[in-house]
């Protein structure tokens, strides 16, 4: 009966925790199909017998029929989307989850970025007859394989298509009860594993430096912003925030950081470098000071002399050493077949040392 009420326990809490982050967040799907401009690879384009087409040709079994340069812009775009999203939101059941107090503004900058490549796309079909002579005459010797395979221009146009969803989750208390609680417990820990890829390439900001520059600045500040946007995912995530902003506000506005702000921002570094620091961080588990730098002492003159001395006797030791004469051993001594004297004849029998007696082992 007990554990049956503990269990009851745990499921309204979960239910609560998922309908709460739910109400506050924006689930934002980037839907950007983006044409591949390739086509399966046949046999007969191999043209047994004569040459291989170019790597720059065929890939994976399939053949570009159009220069993917062309088609660069398409994907640029859909990562800007993606970045500006994750800046302030992080990954939830195949978009992204943004605070609602920044969702208008990540709807309009996906908004306007989606406008773009749509005006982008329009501009590459006008010119798609082009795009394919142009590589066509690249590889002329491929020409017939790359023409055999080219699509007419309103199918290629139906092979795009872009938009980007704003959507509010609802959902029933069977189904978070039953799902979405999973999903959501986990967006403390993926939150913490998009912050270490974020701060990929700060270790080198310290690494064999005395001092940081402000332009490393950068990395943490929008660190601290998007943890700060969703601290009220994960209880942990606000430790973290903390930490990073009490820092960032002692710092100097200009000039290099140095001495123990220096060693505080190293700690920092470690800290947001590790998805599981972060979470024992927030735990209360990991202090910032245990990861701070081990700085040596400094040492006295009696330290010093100390040092010398223990120096200058190891110096003499060595050269003592060195003055005795050397006894090299052959190593064919060691298998050398040495004559045994024979027993010595004596007229009376010899008079044992010690009396005879029964020893016991």
């Amino acid at each position: 009966m007990t554990t049956d009420m503990t269990e009851t326990r745990n499921d309204n809490r979960s239910l609560e925790n998922t309908l709460h982050l739910t109400d506050q967040t924006t689930l934002f799907l980037v839907d950007f199909h983006i044409w591949s401009g390739r086509k399966k690879l046949r046999a007969e384009d191999l043209r047994l017998g004569t040459d291989l087409p170019p790597d720059e040709l065929i890939s994976l079994g399939s053949k570009k029929i159009c220069n993917p340069d062309a088609l660069r812009v398409f994907h640029r775009n859909k990562k800007r989307i993606e970045r500006n999203l994750l800046a302030v939101g992080t990954r939830f059941l195949g978009g992204f989850l943004v605070p609602n107090a920044m969702a208008l503004d990540a709807q309009a900058m996906a908004e306007a970025v989606t406008l773009e490549t749509r005006a982008e796309a329009e501009t590459f079909l006008a010119d798609y007859d082009q795009h394919i002579d142009a590589w066509c005459a690249a590889y002329p010797s491929w020409e017939p394989a790359i023409r055999q395979a080219v699509d007419p221009v309103e199918v290629v146009r139906g092979q795009f298509r872009f938009r980007v969803q704003a959507l509010r989750i609802e959902t029933a208390p069977l189904i978070a009860t039953d799902t979405l609680h999973e999903d959501v417990a986990e967006i403390g820990d993926t939150i913490f594993a998009e912050v270490e890829q974020m701060a990929r390439g700060l270790e080198q900001s310290f690494l064999g430096k005395p001092e940081l520059s402000q332009r490393a600045l950068g990395t943490f500040r929008r660190i601290h912003d998007k943890l700060n946007a969703l601290s009220f995912v994960d209880g942990r995530i606000d430790p973290v925030v903390r930490s990073i902003g009490q820092w960032l506000k002692r710092l100097p506005g200009s000039g290099p950081i140095q001495g123990g702000l220096f060693l505080e921002g190293w700690a920092l570094m470690r800290l947001v470098g590790e998805a599981e620091a972060m979470a024992r961080h927030g735990e209360g588990l990991l202090a910032l000071d245990a990861l701070m730098p081990e700085v040596p002492e400094p040492r006295s003159d009696a330290d010093v002399g100390d040092a010398v001395q223990q120096e200058d006797d190891a110096n003499s030791a060595s050269t003592d050493a060195e003055a005795l004469p050397e006894d090299p051993m052959d190593f064919d001594d060691l298998f050398e077949e040495r004559e045994v004297p024979g027993p010595i004849e004596t007229s009376q029998p010899p008079v044992p040392a010690v009396p005879a007696q029964d020893f016991w082992f």
